[in-house]
């Protein structure tokens, strides 16, 4: 591969004890954008790897532990593999008390990979024997013994830092109507249906909140303009701290009766109002039932 590829691409290997917080790994870097992968064959990995090159898909994960019998017999040469592809490639191994993988295996009640007949103990203990030497080749160790998930990512994104300065904070405006259903990917939803509505002035009903008659209908009403200051304000506050929790991504909804008037109407005000914000957050808007009218 050309060096300037080798530069292009991350790779991330993550292993570990059963039951000491890979898959929650996953999820925290998932939301960061990468392009992750859990109990990937062996076999398949050059094949695989060949695909996502050519796909360009910049950061990479792969979760490969006990499941993987392959792996324990292979690792080096699997690790000379991914370095070979990549200038930045770490290998992360995630262990864990004992007490709190027992602990964790009876609140969700999984059974470990290596049960069978075995007891929970009796499998810890074999696992632990079995990786021994695959814990040594890691870069980095991380013990989420006594770590709350919610601090996981903390623990996790100082050790991708290069990666982590480039992401970009994803903030998505929808405006939708309720009579259609509440948008389930809203984190935040604020409700216009309190404003007069232009449905029901003659000459306002067939056109949407883009239409400059119908958003002159709406400003001239004291509460449009409280109403949306109080957005903007809660946004321009709200952003950064949601971002500082290592969130990718935040949408909020502003919703009306049918999604073609006032909430539309809100959304592209709000676009305007934010412009100066996306130097700092990629803003996208979208009208999900304007076409409905």
């Amino acid at each position: 591969m050309a060096e300037d590829l080798k530069s292009y691409f991350n790779i991330v290997l993550i292993s570990g004890i059963s039951g000491s917080g890979k898959s929650s790994a996953l999820k925290i870097l998932e939301d960061k954008g990468f392009f992750c992968v859990d109990n990937m064959p062996v076999l398949l990995l050059p094949k695989f790897l060949e695909v996502v090159f050519a796909a360009r898909i910049k950061n990479i994960l792969f979760v490969i532990d006990i499941r993987e019998k392959n792996f324990l017999s292979g690792l080096e040469e699997y690790i000379r593999f991914l370095k070979d592809k990549s200038n930045f490639f770490k290998f992360i191994f995630f262990d864990a008390r004992d007490d709190a993988v027992v602990k964790r295996y009876s609140e969700s009640r999984r059974k470990h990979p290596l049960s069978e007949e075995k007891s929970i103990h009796e499998s810890i203990k074999k696992e632990r024997s079995l990786l021994e030497n695959i814990k040594k080749l890691s870069d980095v160790i991380i013990d989420t013994s006594d770590i709350p998930i919610h601090e996981l990512n903390s623990i996790i994104l100082p050790h991708i830092e290069h990666i982590g300065n480039n992401h970009i904070f994803n903030v998505r405006i929808i405006s939708f109507g309720f009579k259609f259903g509440i948008p389930l990917e809203s984190d935040t939803l604020f409700d216009a249906r309190f404003l007069p509505n232009p449905f029901f002035i003659p000459g306002l009903k067939d056109f949407t909140g883009l239409n400059a008659n119908v958003a002159c209908y709406l400003r001239q009403f004291e509460e449009t303009n409280i109403f949306l200051k109080y957005i903007y304000d809660f946004l321009v506050f709200y952003l950064p701290l949601y971002k500082k929790e290592n969130k990718s991504y935040f949408t909020a909804a502003v919703g009306c009766t049918g999604g073609v008037h006032r909430s539309v109407f809100m959304v592209n005000e709000l676009k305007s109002m934010l412009s100066e914000e996306n130097e700092t957050y990629n803003i996208s808007y979208f009208h999900r039932d304007i076409d409905k009218i």
